[in-house]
């Protein structure tokens, strides 16, 4: 929404045309929001589980949008971004925990990365509500209305989370267990009273919060403990940051700067690109994540990063050329924006499946902090963005587009040494390749029959390991 802001001229002039410093701090505002809730987020989610922190950040940002639409100078607007960032950190947090804990075993990568990718969707409306104000009409309303609307999907969230079962591992860890087996039973089992996937999942759960509760994994500090949480607290501090920091950013909170450098000024053809982009961003999110469990975790982040120098590379090359020539060339801007569509496919691959992977290499206990941790490195990677970017864009122009090539091959790097598979795999499974050095060879072996385990047959699906004779039991 912030990019289609930026691009009506009533709302540049309602607020001094900020620029620099001013238009960072309104960039950054959300961050700073984020940032202040994960003082609370972690304590909250043990406490409260997966659905009550859902409602609170609802609310919360509810009071922020209705401060945005209200806005009377630019504290007020920066006050209102804070609230709504406060809000959605604890959203954003506490909504892929209780999905990842929730869904079906062999879905959970498909459901998470779709979820995600519903933040194509708000900005997809956000980009042609914002056209539609800006042609619609001349005064504040222009920018106002968009911002009254972003109430409309935190206000559904609201309602319908009432509705919505709780984490069966929560409520195994508060005690709850017949709860958490009608939850299996119910949404793994079709129904079925005594349903062996809901028995082995349960004693799955049973096993993994036994372990860590024997272990007494409920500090900060636990991350020090092991070099097996040492390696999780690396992977999941680094993929924050990799995320918000490979160039995103600079499309998806200063388009009107990136358009303008590369010579599109006009107001209605901006909000056309960025209208366009969150078409593009919606469509590839949604279907990337449907092939999570098919391509993998690393091949995914790999072949997404390989493809984001590639957009960035041409993109840089073709804007410093462009800019030799006054703009003067159509042809070459128009596939510099064609580039920025391309960045966005390739981002769409590893976008949408990073809240899945964090559910996937942290330990239950440790769960809720290892979001809190994403979060941070999130907020953290975009408030250096919310400042730098649009200083640099004005300073340097395209040279800047380097810097961001640059960190492209880095975090490629450090996925492809440092980021461990874990396709096809449950959340435990997972824990034990971790904490026991299995390797993912070995748990193939222990699926194909080879080691001793456990396994579960419903309906034509397997669940687990072990065989028994000749019948799988759970």
């Amino acid at each position: 929404m912030l990019n289609g802001l930026q691009i009506i001229p009533a709302w540049s002039k309602y607020f001094g045309t900020p620029k620099g410093q001013r238009l960072g701090t309104i960039s950054n505002g959300i961050r700073f929001g984020q940032i202040g809730s994960l003082i609370i987020i972690a304590p909250l989610i043990q406490k409260y589980g997966r659905r009550i922190p859902i409602a609170i950040g609802s609310a919360i940002l509810l009071v922020g949008v209705v401060l945005q639409t209200a806005a009377q100078n630019y504290g007020m607007f920066v006050a209102a971004r804070i609230l709504i960032g406060f809000g959605n950190g604890i959203q954003q947090t506490t909504c892929p925990i209780l999905l990842a804990e929730l869904t079906y075993p062999s879905q959970r990568p498909t459901i998470v990365g779709i979820t995600n990718t519903t933040g194509s969707l708000g900005q997809l409306m956000a980009a042609w509500i914002t056209y539609g104000t800006a042609r619609a009409y001349t005064n504040s309303w222009s920018w106002r209305l968009p911002s009254a609307l972003q109430a409309c999907t935190s206000l559904f969230q609201l309602i319908f989370v009432y509705w919505a079962p709780e984490s069966p591992r929560w409520l195994a860890y508060k005690g709850r267990r017949e709860e958490a087996r009608k939850i299996l039973e119910e949404y793994h089992g079709e129904g079925e009273v005594g349903s062996k996937l809901a028995n082995f999942e349960m004693m799955e759960i049973d096993f993994a919060l036994d372990n860590d509760k024997a272990r007494r994994k409920s500090s900060w500090a636990e991350w020090w403990r092991t070099p097996a949480n040492r390696y999780r607290l690396f992977i999941i501090t680094t993929v924050g940051f990799i995320i918000q920091w490979c160039g995103n950013a600079l499309i998806s909170y200063y388009l009107h700067l990136v358009l303008n450098s590369i010579g599109i000024t006009e107001t209605k053809t901006q909000l056309l690109i960025n209208g366009g982009i969150t078409i593009n961003g919606f469509f590839f999110g949604n279907f990337w994540s449907l092939f999570f469990d098919r391509i993998g975790r690393r091949p995914m982040f790999l072949i997404g990063m390989a493809g984001m120098f590639s957009a960035f590379l041409v993109l840089t090359v073709l804007t410093g050329i462009n800019q030799g020539q006054n703009f003067s060339n159509a042809a070459m801007s128009r596939a510099t924006v064609a580039m920025i569509f391309v960045f966005g496919i390739f981002y769409k691959m590893p976008g949408p499946m990073v809240d899945s992977y964090i559910a996937e290499v942290s330990p239950y206990d440790l769960r809720a902090k290892a979001f809190v941790i994403k979060q941070f490195g999130d907020a953290g990677a975009n408030l250096f963005s919310g400042y730098v970017n649009p200083i640099a864009l004005t300073s340097i122009k395209w040279k800047y587009y380097i810097v961001w090539c640059c960190v492209l091959i880095s975090n490629f790097l450090i996925i492809f040494f440092f980021y461990p598979e874990t396709k096809n795999l449950s959340l435990e499974e997972v824990a034990q390749m971790f904490d026991e050095n299995v390797s993912r060879q070995k748990l193939v072996d222990k699926e194909s029959g080879e080691d001793e385990g456990r396994s579960v047959e419903v309906g034509q699906e397997k669940v687990g390991q072990e065989k028994v004779g000749q019948e799988k039991v759970a």
